[in-house]
Formats: C-alpha cells, structure tokens, sequence
C-alpha cells in the first residue's frame, strides 16, 4: 500500500524538511495551536500532573523497547522487527484518531525507509488490548493532510486563534493558552 502511494516522496520531503515526528502529526490532529507551539518548541508538559501521572503509568506498565533508540524523530514505544509491527502505548482508547496519526505516521515512515509495508497497534494499558490502525488510502490521505498543515503553521508568527474544544480542560497548555 504505502510503496504505491504516489504523495509518498511529497509528503517523505515535507516531513524531512521540517523535522516532523509523531507527536506533531498527534498534536495537529487534537488542536492546530498546540501543534503550532510544540512546533515552536512550547512545551509545558513535563510540569503538567496529568502528563507526569502518564509518564509514571506509562514506565511501570511496559518496558521501553530499546530497539526504538536511535531512530531520528521515530520513537514509538515498541516494535516488533520481525513481523513489522509498531506499538504505541495509550493510557485509554481517548484521542483516537490523534493517536492512530502518531501511530500510523511511524508505521509509514518505517515503511518508507524499509521499503517494505508495516503495521500499526494501539496498546490500551487500562484494558491491555490492543488495537490496529488500519493504514489505507483514508489513513494516508489524512496523514499528508496533516503534514500539509504543519508545513502552514510552522510559516506562522504568531499563535494561531482556535476555539475551545473539550480537550482544553485537560491540556498541558490550558493556563498559556487562556483556556482554562
């Protein structure tokens, strides 16, 4: 599938260019202001309760694969070489099409670089079942869309004006963007 995509060097390029990673195709996908500040490098997370309690679940619940380290803007939490699987892990199935970009983005660029087709899991740790990201047309055609618009926001000067959505309430960025 991913080899016969024809945007695959266009969207390859644009990810190259502009030091794209998974997050940036997560954060995109949930709020363009978020993804144009983690673009900027604003990034409050680390001091966020709710990020911190994440990581801490996110430690405890599965070892990170080392296998991961090294991969230049690719870090998902475990990958299965043998049979060409990327896992990431989620605390709950929230956020899923935000989470199945990041997760797809590294199957795809892993495919790219490989030259051979991969898949992508969602592992849930609160109910320990895991979920595949179907990567077809639709999944690829969102996945150039996002890149599409992080190439814009990162033209941006200033911080984009979104409307409040629920997610606002438990972002990392809630106080700095005034949404609170």
């Amino acid at each position: 599938m991913i080899q016969k995509w024809k945007q695959q060097p266009v969207f390859y390029e644009r990810v190259e260019r502009l030091g794209l990673h998974g997050l940036h195709f997560q954060h995109v996908t949930l709020c363009e202001r978020r993804a144009w500040m983690y673009l900027n490098n604003i990034n409050f997370a680390q001091w966020y309760d709710r990020v911190q309690l994440g990581t801490a679940k996110h430690r405890t619940s599965y070892s990170r694969d080392k296998s991961v380290n090294g991969l230049m803007g690719l870090s998902p939490d475990r990958i299965d070489w043998q049979e060409r699987i990327v896992y990431e892990n989620k605390g709950t199935a929230g956020a899923a099409e935000a989470s199945d970009n990041q997760t797809a983005f590294y199957a795809v660029m892993l495919s790219i670089a490989t030259g051979k087709d991969w898949r992508a899991f969602i592992s849930i740790l609160s109910n320990r079942r895991n979920r595949e990201v179907k990567i077809d047309s639709n999944r690829l055609d969102r996945l150039l869309w996002a890149s599409e618009r992080l190439e814009i926001l990162s033209q941006i000067n200033t911080v984009p004006v979104v409307p409040a959505i629920p997610l606002c309430s438990k972002c990392s960025l809630a106080n700095f963007c005034g949404y609170s």
